[in-house]
C-alpha cells in the first residue's frame, strides 16, 4: 500500500548524475566500463543504478556475472531519456559557445524557408555584416524541447508565441501552381471545376488547404479529395515541377520557378492564410545588438516574394 501511494504522488525528478550513469550503463551494459567512461568506480556506478531503481520503483537491469541486461522497463526508460540527455548536452554546448562567441548568433530555421527564401538573399546581409557570424540549424523538429535554446527562430505559425517577439516575414500568400508539362498532358481547363480532374499535391501541416481552395473557387466537391502530401514545401514544389500534380505553395517560395517558366500559376488563384513565417525571439533579447542587426535586415525584406495584401 505504501508503494502504491507513492506512485500516485507527483514523482521527484532523479538527479542528472544518476541519469547520466544510467545512460552510460545502458550503452555499455557493464558497470566497470561505464565507471571508466565516467571516472567512477564500478561500485559507485552500481550504487547509482540501485538508487535510481529504488527511486523509480522498478528494476531497470538484470544483473549477472556476465554483466548487465536491460529489462523491458529499462528499455522504455532508456528510449525516453536519450533525447533528454542529448538536449542537456546541446544546452551546455550552446552556453559554452555563447560565452566564446558573444557576437555570434544561433538561429533555428525551418528547412523550406532556409532553402527557398533565405539562401537566395542571405549574401546581402553577410556582405554588409562581415563581423557577425550566424549559425543556422535546420533540424526538422516542430516543437522546442528547451525554450530559447537558440538565440532566435524562424517559425511557421500565426505570429503569437507567449513571451516572444514575432516579426512577420512572408509565407501567408498561397498560390496554385503546375508545370506546363502537366497541363499539356491534360485537357484544357475551361472552368475551376476542371481542376478536380488533376492529381493534387499538398503539405502535411495544412490538411484542409485544397478543400478551402475549391470552396474559394466555388467548386463543390462531392468526394474525398485524394491529395499526395509532403512535410516540406521544398518537396511539394519539386513534385509540382516534375509534373506530379497541381500544388498549393507560398508564392514567396516559387518566384524563381515562375520566372523561369518551370511553373505557372493556375486561374490566378491567391489566398492569404493565417499561417506565415516569423522571426521569433525572447522578449528579453530586444536590446541585443547582434540580434537587432539581423532583425532589421529581415524586417527590411518583409513581404519579399509575395504581393502585399
Amino acid at each position: 500500500m505504501i508503494r502504491y501511494c507513492c506512485l500516485l504522488m507527483k514523482p521527484q525528478l532523479p538527479s542528472t548524475q544518476s541519469l547520466r550513469v544510467f545512460e552510460t550503463a545502458a550503452r555499455s551494459l557493464n558497470c566497470a566500463q561505464a565507471g571508466k567512461e565516467l571516472c567512477l568506480t564500478a561500485s559507485a556506478v552500481s550504487k547509482q543504478l540501485q538508487s535510481l531503481e529504488d527511486h523509480l520503483g522498478v528494476e531497470l537491469f538484470i544483473r549477472s556475472k556476465h554483466g548487465l541486461k536491460l529489462t523491458e522497463a529499462g528499455h522504455i526508460y532508456w528510449d525516453c531519456i536519450k533525447p533528454v540527455m542529448a538536449k542537456l548536452e546541446e544546452a551546455g554546448a550552446r552556453v559554452a559557445r555563447h560565452q566564446l562567441h558573444l557576437q555570434d548568433l544561433d538561429v533555428r530555421v525551418l528547412v523550406a524557408f532556409a532553402e527557398r527564401w533565405l539562401l537566395p538573399r542571405y549574401s546581402e546581409f553577410a556582405d554588409a555584416n562581415p563581423d557577425l557570424k550566424i549559425h543556422f540549424d535546420t533540424s526538422t523538429l516542430r516543437d522546442e524541447a528547451i525554450p530559447f535554446a537558440y538565440d532566435a527562430y524562424i517559425r511557421l505559425g500565426n505570429g503569437y508565441w507567449p513571451g516572444c517577439v514575432a516579426d512577420y516575414i512572408c509565407g501567408r500568400q498561397q498560390v496554385m501552381i503546375a508545370s506546363p508539362d502537366l497541363l499539356r498532358r491534360h485537357p484544357p481547363i475551361q472552368s475551376p471545376a476542371d481542376l478536380a480532374r488533376f492529381p493534387l499535391i499538398g503539405h502535411t501541416w495544412f490538411p484542409n488547404d485544397w478543400a478551402e481552395a475549391f470552396e474559394a473557387l466555388g467548386v463543390k466537391i462531392d468526394q474525398t479529395l485524394n491529395v499526395t502530401r509532403w512535410e516540406l514545401f521544398s518537396m511539394t514544389i519539386r513534385s509540382a515541377c516534375v509534373g506530379h500534380g497541381l500544388a498549393l505553395a507560398p508564392l514567396c517560395f516559387v518566384t524563381e520557378e515562375l520566372a523561369r517558366g518551370e511553373l505557372v500559376r493556375m486561374l490566378d488563384y491567391s489566398r492569404y492564410g493565417p499561417q506565415g513565417y516569423y522571426f521569433v525571439f525572447s522578449e528579453d533579447r530586444q536590446d541585443d545588438a547582434a540580434l537587432s542587426r539581423f532583425r532589421r535586415w529581415l524586417r527590411s525584406r518583409q513581404f519579399d516574394g509575395e504581393e502585399i495584401p
